[in-house]
């Protein structure tokens, strides 16, 4: 979905001043995740001012070493977090690493322990297998969770207080191709 279809001004503002409006890296990872989940990652952290980070996991070593290289070359402040104490005022941004909803949902569980109202959890590549498709299902359903933005490449999601439980699946890049197409169809249903 394009920006015309978020009826939501809190994703709305997110996917055009955040996602739509990010830079491309001019690198690829070496390992961690994906490019474009990485893109759609930073685009995320920069919108939101996520700068303390909470990574946990199975893949957590690797992810946080990509993300210091990646905080180094674009010139970002992060602030590295571990499980071993609390996080002072919680997390920005929790990372959850893991293949399966076996791995996921435990490290999910630990993250909510520091996790405040503003804080985001992020899962990269969720439709890389179907175990990690399936431990989406399950975190989108999880009873904390109000917000879920399904990005392809990376699955966010928001714990918000007094907010309704809602799904998003956004096309997180502008294509002037795919936006021309999109917008010659909508032509067409208004004019059938």
């Amino acid at each position: 979905m394009n920006a015309h279809g978020v009826h939501s001004p809190f994703v709305y503002a997110f996917l055009t001043d955040g996602l739509y409006s990010g830079r491309r890296l001019r690198f690829t990872p070496e390992k961690g995740m994906s490019k474009k989940a990485l893109q759609v990652l930073l685009a995320t952290m920069r919108y939101f001012k996520s700068f303390k980070l909470l990574v946990l996991g199975e893949e957590a070593d690797a992810v946080t070493a990509m993300l210091r290289d990646v905080a180094e070359r674009e010139q970002e402040k992060l602030w590295f977090f571990s499980e071993l104490a609390p996080v002072p005022g919680g997390f920005d941004l929790g990372i959850v690493t893991g293949n399966d909803t076996e791995t996921i949902m435990p490290v999910f569980q630990r993250l909510l322990q520091d996790a405040n109202h503003n804080s985001i959890i992020a899962l990269a590549d969720i439709h890389a297998t179907p175990q990690r498709e399936a431990a989406w299902e399950a975190l989108k359903k999880a009873p904390n969770v109000t917000v879920t933005i399904d990005t392809y490449h990376l699955g966010l999601i928001f714990i918000k207080a007094g907010q309704a439980k809602q799904h998003f699946v956004l096309r997180p890049f502008r294509s002037f191709m795919l936006d021309a197409l999109l917008g010659i169809r909508n032509l067409w249903g208004l004019l059938a």
